[in-house]
């Protein structure tokens, strides 16, 4: 089977899989809460992306007077910073975060808290308990080659670790999610497929 049509073959029986996994929409979002990394409105990006780097993980929520009021990504950082040639030292993050944020409470329910980032094209909420700020929920999605097929996934990831969008098994972070693709999902077949090897 030629490479291309293999991969093409794993992403479809992947997302075959994907439709077996449950998720109560009734539950609680506190569940999924994760602890973000949190920053002040004047640190730099390039502390906030070392933050990043160190924690393995896409995101930071902004605070001023204990409240979030901005999220940072990945992406805010290449298409804000490096794309407009900006010096990670001398930015802070309040010049190129997303803001406002939008805040649930966390009796909200994975099914309305899911509503409402497809709604607001928003991966990530804050989440808060009365005026305390608890974290961040974020949607787990899987994504096509092309942006009008993209698949979303009505999934909240883990609080702890990241969902593989194969087979659902929880893992540590991104760098061990890529290497469970690779090992289980991927390599496994490509072998078996092109070079007729056993892993």
């Amino acid at each position: 089977m030629p490479f291309g049509k293999l991969i093409s073959k794993k992403l479809q029986d992947g997302i075959g899989k994907l439709s077996e996994i449950k998720i109560d929409v009734a539950e609680h979002v506190s569940k999924f809460v994760q602890s973000p990394i949190q920053l002040t409105v004047n640190q730099s990006v390039k502390d906030a992306a070392k933050m990043m780097s160190d924690r393995k993980t896409g995101a930071a929520v902004v605070i001023q007077d204990s409240e979030p009021i901005g999220i940072i990504t990945e992406w805010d950082i290449l298409s804000r910073l490096v794309a407009r040639g900006k010096d990670a030292d001398r930015t802070t993050v309040k010049e190129i975060m997303s803001s406002p944020v939008t805040v649930v409470s966390s009796e909200t329910t994975v099914g309305d808290a899911i509503s409402l980032m497809m709604e607001k094209g928003h991966r990530r909420l804050a989440v808060k308990e009365g005026k305390k700020f608890l974290g961040i929920i974020t949607l787990s999605q899987v994504v096509g080659n092309q942006k009008d097929r993209s698949i979303q996934l009505a999934m909240l990831e883990p609080s702890k670790g990241v969902r593989c969008p194969y087979c659902g098994s929880i893992l540590k972070d991104r760098e061990e999610m890529s290497n469970h693709i690779d090992r289980v999902h991927i390599r496994e077949e490509v072998l078996q497929g092109i070079h007729g090897m056993n892993p």
